[in-house]
């Protein structure tokens, strides 16, 4: 599942980073961002995985709740570079869940429903200590399962 969602991050020019739950968001984003890194997606470690067994006793595909931000870094600090920024990330986080659902059906082999549901984002004109503007985004995924 995160290799999917990496991939997909990458075919849209995203660079994807899985961030550990123990340090502060901001400091990881001001660690790891360079102009070259943006823009940049940080997903959240802490995945909720739901499964579920079908009527032969299978699992089916489990759901997985992601959380993430995608951030870019506007040209200057001024609320309207700030707002574009962000709308800007909201456009291509469109672009990313759109190619991830692509990604995500051939892989599912016991799930009726969508791929991708839940998929909502909140737009963050500015984000910590290096003024980065972009979206937070939640979705939740079908997962591929491995029947023993």
């Amino acid at each position: 599942m995160i290799t999917k969602i990496k991939e997909a991050a990458e075919s849209v020019g995203i660079t994807a980073v899985i961030t550990n739950s123990t340090e502060k968001i901001e400091v990881q984003l001001n660690r790891i961002t360079s102009q070259a890194d943006l823009p940049i997606m940080l997903v959240s470690w802490d995945m909720d995985i739901k499964m579920t067994f079908n009527e032969h006793g299978f699992l089916d595909n489990p759901t997985v709740d992601v959380v993430c931000l995608l951030m870019g870094k506007p040209e200057d600090t001024t609320k309207d570079e700030a707002e574009s920024m962000a709308t800007e990330m909201h456009y291509l986080y469109m672009q990313f869940v759109q190619n991830l659902r692509g990604l995500l059906s051939p892989t599912l082999t016991n799930y009726a429903g969508e791929p991708l549901s839940a998929v909502g984002s909140k737009l963050v004109p500015k984000h910590g200590a290096g003024k980065h503007a972009g979206i937070l985004g939640r979705f939740t995924m079908a997962a591929p399962v491995k029947n023993c």
